[in-house]
């Protein structure tokens, strides 16, 4: 999936107040990077995301690999 598919997913899932994780490849790591919350704002060519360990973060759509649904700990 294209960053653009990435977008479309990343507003459903704000839209509908989900609970996601994100898989993001970085083209200097050798492993992925796994990250779980929820998007609480959308822009054009970034989104923030209330991510469960580091809090409020930006994350832009370019490295993302993968979106799944995710339970929530604790809800």
């Amino acid at each position: 999936m294209e960053a653009e598919g990435f977008k479309k997913r990343i507003e459903r899932a704000f839209n509908n107040s989900e609970f996601i994780k994100i898989i993001f490849q970085y083209p200097s790591s050798d492993r992925a990077v796994i990250k779980r919350g929820k998007v609480i704002k959308v822009f054009n060519d970034s989104f923030d995301f209330a991510e469960v360990i580091d809090g409020d973060v930006t994350y832009s759509y370019n490295y993302i690999v993968e979106i799944k649904n995710e339970e929530e700990v604790g809800a």
